[in-house]
């Protein structure tokens, strides 16, 4: 699959730009989210310390998923390579945004 996107990337701009695009638009909306509920949750003390460390948790441990997916699907051949490692961060920031709205309706509301 990996090469299958690179290959439709490869060929044309318009292509690669709607991948750059949709990486930014998915990375800058979750960071986005993040914020806003980590604003919603509140100021540090003992409750939301424990939601936060589940929200950092949950995130660190598709991060290291992501980078073995990366490592393992990701050829030397590949030209667009950084693409698909800021896509794999995205992924790993909206994982993390999910969560917190997650934990944010179950513990808060």
């Amino acid at each position: 699959m990996i090469d299958l996107l690179n290959n439709w990337m490869l060929e044309s701009t318009d292509n690669f730009n709607i991948v750059v695009g949709i990486t930014a638009i998915l990375l800058l909306g979750s960071i986005v989210i993040l914020f806003i509920f980590s604003r919603k949750i509140g100021q540090p003390d003992e409750r939301t310390n424990a939601i936060y460390l589940k929200i950092i948790s949950c995130m660190f441990t598709t991060q290291i998923i992501m980078n073995a997916i990366f490592i393992s699907l990701v050829d030397s051949n590949i030209e667009y390579f950084r693409q698909f490692f800021l896509l794999f961060q995205g992924i790993v920031f909206l994982i993390g945004a999910i969560y917190a709205i997650r934990l944010y309706r179950k513990e808060i509301k």
